[in-house]
C-alpha cells in the first residue's frame, strides 16, 4: 500500500509474490521460480522476510527493541548487503542488524534457516536474496505464538525499512 501510494514510482516493476506451504518443502516458492511469471533473468532480489513480530531480549538470545536478523545479503551480491546497511542507516532510528545466522557454522542455535526459507529457491537460480527475521523464539512453531507477543512498533520500524529498502533497490 505504502508503495503503490508513493508519486514517483520506483523504476523497476515489483513482484509481491506470498508463498504457500514453506514447511512442507518450500513448496510456493518453488513453484514461483519453476514456473516464473517474468524471465528470472529480469529479477533482480528476492526480499523476503518471515517471523518480524517478535525478537525481544526475552524471546532470543541478542534480542531487544532495535533487533533484526538478517541473512543471506552478502551471498550472491555484495551489493545488496551495502544496500540493506546503507538503507538503514538512513532510518530514522536504525536497527540493530544482526547476521550471526549467514553462514553455515556448527553452534546449538544454527538451523539452517539460509536453505529453510523461501528465499532458498530464488537463491538456486543464482538471484541475490536478502531474509529478515527477528530470531528463533521458544514458540517458533508452537501453538503457545499467540498475537499478543508481537511487538508491534518494532513491526511497524521493520516494515518500513524493507519498504525504502525495496524502492532502492527497485532503483
Amino acid at each position: 500500500e505504502a508503495i503503490v501510494a508513493m508519486p514517483v514510482k520506483p523504476k523497476r516493476t515489483l513482484i509481491f509474490a506470498w508463498c504457500t506451504a514453506e514447511e512442507d518443502g518450500l513448496v510456493g516458492s518453488r513453484w514461483f521460480t519453476d514456473n516464473p511469471t517474468v524471465p528470472l533473468n529480469q529479477v533482480v532480489a528476492d526480499i523476503n522476510m518471515d517471523m518480524i513480530g517478535r525478537g525481544r531480549a526475552e524471546d532470543v538470545p541478542g534480542g531487544g527493541p532495535d533487533y533484526l536478523g538478517f541473512l543471506g545479503a552478502d551471498r550472491l551480491s555484495t551489493t545488496l548487503g551495502d544496500r540493506v546497511t546503507t538503507i538503514n542507516k538512513q532510518q530514522p532510528k536504525p536497527l540493530r542488524l544482526e547476521n550471526r545466522f549467514d553462514w553455515p557454522i556448527t553452534w546449538p542455535g544454527y538451523n539452517n534457516i539460509y536453505g529453510r526459507s523461501d528465499h532458498a529457491n530464488f537463491a538456486r537460480y543464482n538471484i541475490p536474496i536478502v531474509f529478515f527475521f527477528t530470531g528463533l523464539h521458544a514458540d517458533y512453531h508452537q501453538v503457545t505464538d499467540e498475537p499478543q507477543y508481537i511487538d508491534y512498533a518494532k513491526y511497524s520500524r521493520i516494515v518500513n525499512f524493507v519498504k525504502d529498502l525495496t524502492v532502492d533497490v527497485a532503483n
